[in-house]
Formats: structure tokens, sequence, C-alpha cells
């Protein structure tokens, strides 16, 4: 990881989960427990860019904790947990799993539930193909972190 990478890394954790590397591993190990071997955790949004894409406005322009969390899980067996008609482009990408669409997954929602509540704010949880998670980065400028990587 370069110096720039690291500083991204370093910003997106401030935000995310205030600076506490003991938060930010709880709340990895109860989304790992409940994941599929060779799955991938990323975050990605406002908390890696610091404003909104949708509406530019800043990380927690709110109020504390009044911006979500976007996880990206990567890893093929891991799509399986969404419903199918949560699945979107033949499996590639699905839709966000979140307290307003927890039918979309329903057997990681409590696994959501706790990192929700060790990260004190809201947390969406999407499976995506690392190449469109990728695209999507290029292509609106949003970068993402790697949080955990189980190859």
């Amino acid at each position: 990881m370069d110096a720039t990478e690291e500083a991204v890394r370093a910003e997106a954790l401030a935000r995310g989960f205030a600076g506490d590397p003991d938060r930010l591993k709880r709340f990895l190990r109860v989304l790992d427990a409940a994941l599929p071997p060779g799955t991938t955790i990323a975050l990605r949004g406002s908390t890696v860019a610091g404003t909104s894409f949708k509406t530019g406005e800043p990380f927690d322009a709110h109020g504390p904790q009044s911006s979500d969390l976007d996880i990206v899980l990567i890893g093929d067996p891991v799509v399986s947990f969404w419903v199918p008609e949560a699945q979107l482009l033949g499996g590639i990408n699905t839709l966000p799993l979140s307290d307003d669409a927890g039918w979309v997954a329903p057997g990681l929602d409590r696994a959501r539930r706790r990192a929700q509540a060790i990260a004190r704010r809201p947390v969406s949880l999407q499976a995506m193909a690392r190449w469109f998670l990728e695209l999507r980065t290029h292509a609106q400028g949003q970068p993402y972190v790697v949080l955990s990587e189980d190859a």
C-alpha cells in the first residue's frame, strides 16, 4: 500500500470508526464470522471519499453518526446470501442490505445489525464482483479501501 492509499484508509477509518482500531476489529470479526471463506470486505462511499457522491455533502453533514458505512462484500460465494430478486446483472451486483431492506439477504441481517451496533452508525452491505467495483470506482471517481481480505 503506498502513502496515498494509506492516507485514504486512515481518513476513512477516522470518519467511520472514530479512529478506534479496536472498534474496527470487532466490526470485522462479526462480519467475518457470518461470511463464507474467500470473502473480501471493502468500504466505499462517503466514508472513504469524504463527501456524498449523490449530494456532495460532507460525511456526517447531518450530525454525528448520520452517514452510513457502505460495505462491499467481494467473492462469488457471498452472492448466494441475497435472494434471487436482489441479485442484479446476473449476480455481479446486489441490492444493498440495510435497515429498510432486510429482505434482500435475511441470512446476513443479524450480523449486519450487530456490526452496525459496534460501528454506532447505519451500515449497508452489498455484494459485488471485484471487477464491477473497480469499474464503478473509476466511473464515479469514488475510491474504496479493503478492510479485510480472506484469500
